[in-house]
Parts: structure tokens; C-alpha cells; sequence
């Protein structure tokens, strides 16, 4: 059964929705660092550290044999190792390797400067002071 809200919130929920769907589309297309299930899988990697496939595929919400067919094209791009499971010996932890995280670290980067260059152009002080104060509340809707 659906929650009550009233006709304002569900309008502001939609536009929050919107714009941010929208700003994170225009600076991914814009920096030309796309959403990809291997950049999902690497970002859950660095978030967890090393993991099994089996969790990966859990936190990812697909299936485990299409985690196993990602994590096969990372390792062979050298992005990934595999390591022993010191529960599990039939298991292994999929971990990243230095070279996966300087790509993660570079595509925030690039996305970070691009996002400033935005700010300076189109936001006046005034501006960027209302986005602190939105940012901050975006953060109490996801803490």
C-alpha cells in the first residue's frame, strides 16, 4: 500500500528524481566515463574490498554467472586478482588492483573538474551558497 503524501512532496520527490537523474546522465556523457557493469562491479570492489563472486553478484542483483563473465574480463584487463578465501577454500575474494583504482580514482577526477568548470561558468556566489545548503540536505535524505 502506498505511503500518504501530499500532492507538494510527491511533485518536489519527482523533480529531485529528475534533476538529479539528469545531472549525473549530462556529467557521465560529458566526461565520457559511462555507467558500465564492469565500473559498477570495480565501485562495489573499492566500496567492499575484496569479495567473493557470489556477493558481488548479490550486491549487484544479477546472477552469479553473470558476475563470473565480468570478472573475467576484468582480470584478463588487469583490473582485478583474485586471492585466497580464508573461510572458504573452494571460494576466492576478487580484489582490485592498483591499476582499477587509479581508473576509479581518474574518472572522479575527471568528473569532479568538470562539475567545477560548471559551477564557475553558470553559478554566481548567491548560487553555490543555495547548493551547500541543498547539498547538505540531500545528505540528511541519504545518511
Amino acid at each position: 500500500m502506498p505511503s500518504p503524501h501530499d500532492e507538494s512532496t510527491l511533485q518536489l520527490a519527482e523533480a529531485l528524481r529528475r534533476s538529479v537523474s539528469t545531472f549525473v546522465r549530462q556529467v557521465r556523457v560529458a566526461t565520457a566515463t559511462p555507467r558500465t557493469s564492469q565500473l559498477e562491479t570495480l565501485e562495489l570492489l573499492e566500496t567492499h574490498g575484496a569479495i567473493t563472486i557470489a556477493e558481488l553478484a548479490r550486491l549487484r542483483g544479477v546472477k552469479h554467472q553473470s558476475m563470473r563473465l565480468v570478472i573475467q574480463e576484468l582480470e584478463s584487463q588487469g583490473y582485478i586478482t583474485r586471492q585466497p578465501n580464508p573461510q572458504d577454500a573452494r571460494a576466492q575474494h576478487i580484489a582490485l588492483t592498483e591499476t582499477a583504482r587509479a581508473l576509479l580514482r581518474d574518472a572522479r577526477e575527471q568528473r569532479a573538474r568538470w562539475i567545477a568548470d560548471l559551477l564557475t561558468e553558470k553559478l554566481d556566489a548567491p548560487s553555490r551558497d543555495a547548493l551547500i545548503n541543498g547539498i547538505a540536505a540531500l545528505n540528511k535524505l541519504v545518511d
